[in-house]
């Protein structure tokens, strides 16, 4: 470009001063134009690459609807699918998230095609939110406010209640492979504990296991069991809403976070979390922001993977097996399900 520059000022060495100075002037403005036009293009082809570099990072998996309910479940919050059964289990809050109004039900929905099979299954409870199976199928573990529920499956009565010392907003419910029982407290930032090994149940409690501000709102948990790791995403403040994932080493209760928030991991309302069999992807929502990311585990990255152009995209389950996982629409009042494919 320089050199063009000089052979046009040489070409023009018998015009007067002033038109020189007026060819320069051209001259520059457009070496600029052409500067800035270069500039530009390297700008948007750089974004382009960086979102296509991102991609391919995280992978490829694409989600294809397979079904939804009807609208008939009442503030579906939470769902977790029972292989033994071969049912899915919904928790409906049916009111203020934070109300002991007895109000909240479980249905059972089919995990084939969506429908209701029994709408009000386990009624009396108040804003049940997460859902856990225990490892041999027998019972369903429901947060409910201040208190964990035990529910007998095969007769669909409440056996037990364990109240959360200090708890006031229980949120999601996971169980590790050794039978402990996990819940999250998003207004106290705390996780809770159930020991169900003591051989009988009536020696059980709910005990703070760990509490630290830096679980930032704790809401959805996963069991890395392969890892002995517990993954926390969270909501945030809840007068500022706004978390990242966490990552906590069971044996030594230290946190880390998972990537880095809002550009390797996801930054916002989060919801829910669930793992692909091989644990190398989670599938976690964003309630307000009605979005499914696929984030990768070692947090190098991550993307949306469905919009779902709704809000209330809460504690979503899966059918490992299947590569599907469904997803409750608080707002909606319905559930609905997505094949995952590569």
């Amino acid at each position: 470009m320089y050199n063009n520059v000089s052979m046009l000022v040489v070409n023009n060495m018998g015009l007067s001063q002033k038109s020189l100075v007026l060819n320069c002037l051209l001259i520059l403005a457009i070496s600029g134009m052409t500067l800035f036009s270069g500039i530009s293009i390297n700008l948007n082809n750089n974004q382009a690459q960086a979102q296509e570099d991102q991609q391919q990072r995280v992978g490829h998996t694409k989600a294809n609807k397979l079904w939804e309910t009807p609208a008939n479940l009442k503030n579906p919050e939470s769902v977790a699918y029972a292989s033994k059964q071969n049912v899915l289990f919904v928790s409906n809050v049916n009111g203020k998230p934070d109300q002991k109004d007895q109000n909240g039900f479980i249905s059972k929905v089919s995990p084939s095609n969506g429908s209701i099979i029994e709408l009000n299954w386990v009624k009396g409870l108040n804003a049940p939110k997460g859902i856990a199976i225990s490892n041999d199928g027998s019972k369903l573990y429901v947060s409910d406010i201040t208190d964990l529920v035990e529910i007998d499956i095969a007769s669909g009565k409440i056996i037990k209640r364990f109240n959360g010392p200090g708890s006031s907003f229980l949120n999601d419910v996971v169980a590790d492979n050794l039978g402990n029982i996990y819940v999250s407290d998003t207004g106290t930032n705390t996780i809770y504990k159930l020991d169900t090994n003591l051989g009988n149940s009536t020696l059980s409690s709910l005990q703070v296991w760990l509490q630290s501000r830096q679980l930032n709102g704790p809401n959805g948990l996963h069991i890395d069991n392969n890892k002995n790791k517990l993954i926390v995403v969270s909501l945030g403040p809840l007068s500022k809403p706004g978390g990242g994932m966490e990552v906590i080493d069971i044996k030594n209760k230290k946190i880390s976070s998972l990537g880095k928030a809002g550009t390797t991991s996801p930054f916002g309302s989060l919801d829910g979390i669930v793992s692909d069999a091989t644990e190398t992807h989670y599938y976690v929502t964003d309630n307000p922001a009605g979005k499914v990311y696929t984030v990768n585990a070692d947090g190098t990255g991550y993307v949306t993977l469905i919009d779902l152009h709704t809000q209330g995209a809460a504690d979503l389950g899966s059918r490992p097996g299947q590569s599907t996982i469904i997803i409750p629409l608080m707002q909606d009042n319905k559930l609905v399900a997505y094949k995952l494919v590569q």
